[in-house]
């Protein structure tokens, strides 16, 4: 199966399907090399429910999670600006060079959780509010990368700009991801998703559904060196330990040969209660990469958790 064709003007919005719950969203993400800090960010249209789901998430050593998480907010008009505003919070996607460079700029007032974990428990009010704004540009630091199985496109991306919480402001330079797909969404079964860069300019996306049983499954990943072509991985290997609350606390991953260890550090999850009526602990976590050689880098894990799903924690050996 080879990938569908990709264009510049797939950057932006396409027909919506006639599915009610078909959807098109924009994820971006940023880690320091070091681990001081990073984030992600959602936005989600649903045109055909009329809504927008949007996700804005900070996290830094030794500080709560901010959150700005809202499934409610109107969907903008088919031909107008990719943008949302609400009473609570604003942002604006903008790709200023196609299959190269977004802009995005958020600003609202957001949720604290000094435990993560509260996020899975909706009667949970948070620890406080405070006031966020970013403003960002994910700029392309290899190719573009098109599934073959469904119409999505990943990339490897610098980030660079300023993020502000709570008047204080974090100067952003650091390696990031992101990815745009469209079609039906589904969150009823269990999945890993990864991305991460390693010193000396190393790049790695990876994605392995965890199903139970012999039947097909999801691999999709690739690896990026210096002086060297993408590579695409013909299997994506996992193994991950969750805690009580389905949050991670470690994990393995192969992709196309690159073997890692990884040590999530900073949580950011949200909970999502999807068209379909499936509820999903949705974890997300800023890790720790460590490489076979001993280098080590920074990226992000996902996991997508079905409440009451079955799903599996290996697919190794």
């Amino acid at each position: 199966m080879t990938a569908f064709h990709l264009r510049g003007d797939d950057e932006h919005r396409h027909l919506p399907g006639t599915d009610r719950s078909w959807g098109e969203s924009w994820y971006h993400d940023f880690a320091a090399t070091d681990g001081s800090y990073g984030g992600w960010v959602r936005l989600g249209l649903y045109p055909n429910l009329g809504v927008a789901w949007y996700w804005l998430a900070i996290v830094r050593p030794g500080e709560p999670l901010v959150l700005i998480s809202d499934t409610t907010a109107p969907c903008p008009e088919r031909d107008a600006p990719l943008a949302v505003q609400t009473a609570g919070w604003r942002t604006a996607f903008e790709c200023t060079e196609p299959l190269m460079a977004w802009r995005i700029r958020s600003s609202g007032r957001a949720r604290t959780y000094a435990n993560p974990a509260d996020v899975f428990t909706p009667e949970h009010p948070g620890d406080g509010d405070l006031d966020v704004e970013i403003d960002l540009e994910w700029r392309g630091a290899a190719v573009v990368y098109p599934y073959t199985m469904t119409t999505r496109y990943e990339q490897a991306a610098w980030v660079q700009g300023d993020v502000s919480v709570a008047g204080t402001h974090v100067d952003v330079y650091c390696p990031g991801q992101r990815d745009h797909s469209w079609g039906n969404r589904v969150w009823s079964f269990p999945w890993l998703w990864s991305a991460g860069h390693l010193p000396t300019n190393r790049w790695f996306h990876g994605v392995r559904t965890l199903v139970p049983g012999t039947g097909p499954s999801l691999q999709v990943g690739y690896v990026v060196e210096p002086d060297h072509d993408l590579r695409a991985a013909e299997a994506v290997d996992v193994e991950v330990e969750l805690d009580g609350d389905d949050l991670p606390t470690s994990a393995y991953l192969e992709i196309a040969g690159l073997e890692t260890r990884v040590i999530p550090e900073l949580h950011a999850p949200v909970l999502i209660a999807s068209p379909d009526g499936v509820t999903s602990r949705f974890a997300r976590s800023l890790c720790r990469f460590e490489a076979a050689d001993g280098s080590v880098g920074r990226g992000w894990v996902e996991l997508n958790l079905p409440v009451g799903a079955d799903r599996v924690t290996s697919t190794r050996g």
